[in-house]
């Protein structure tokens, strides 16, 4: 068994970069993948969007999920790994809606949810900073799109209540 013997294991900005290790590619693979659906979807979606502000939404949401795919693809690349395929090409060129606005909406919504949560498991196992940096980056990002997401149905009416916890203190207080 081999033991790390330096602290320039973390390194990724200055000095020597060392290779990836197997749970960083692990987390890379999987993002780079699951971008490269998003980008698919946003593609379709953008299509068929009825309105406007769905549709620059999904537009938006297409150049983050490019941008990731292309960071982290370009990271396994460096490091002489291959990336998953983009799959851009399976998009038809159908412009009819088989759902509504608040559906697709709802759907991305969740997809970016479901993303912050993928890049924290990655970024809690990542030990290289320049990936990590990239992590903490692309968490910010995607929270502010998922934000402006659940903004934007809320605005239209389309966000239901989800379940909570009890207010004890206003039903004690008779303020319910």
């Amino acid at each position: 068994m081999d033991f790390v013997d330096k602290h320039s294991y973390h390194n990724g900005f200055f000095g020597r970069i060392r290779p990836l290790q197997a749970l960083e590619i692990t987390h890379l693979y999987d993002n780079v993948e699951n971008n490269a659906t998003s980008k698919a979807v946003l593609i379709g979606f953008s299509q068929v969007a009825k309105s406007n502000q769905s549709k620059a939404y999904f537009r938006r949401g297409l150049e983050i999920a490019t941008s990731h795919y292309e960071a982290f693809s370009g990271i396994m690349q460096e490091a002489g790994l291959t990336a998953p395929s983009i799959i851009d090409q399976l998009v038809t060129t159908s412009t009819t809606a088989p759902f509504s606005d608040r559906l697709m909406l709802f759907h991305k919504l969740d997809m970016y949810a479901v993303r912050i949560r993928a890049y924290g498991n990655a970024l809690s196992m990542c030990a290289r900073h320049d990936v990590a940096a990239k992590y903490i980056a692309f968490l910010a990002e995607v929270g502010n799109y998922a934000e402006d997401g659940s903004n934007l149905l809320i605005k239209n009416g389309w966000l239901e209540q989800p379940p909570q916890a009890v207010d004890r203190k206003a039903l004690a207080s008779n303020r319910h």
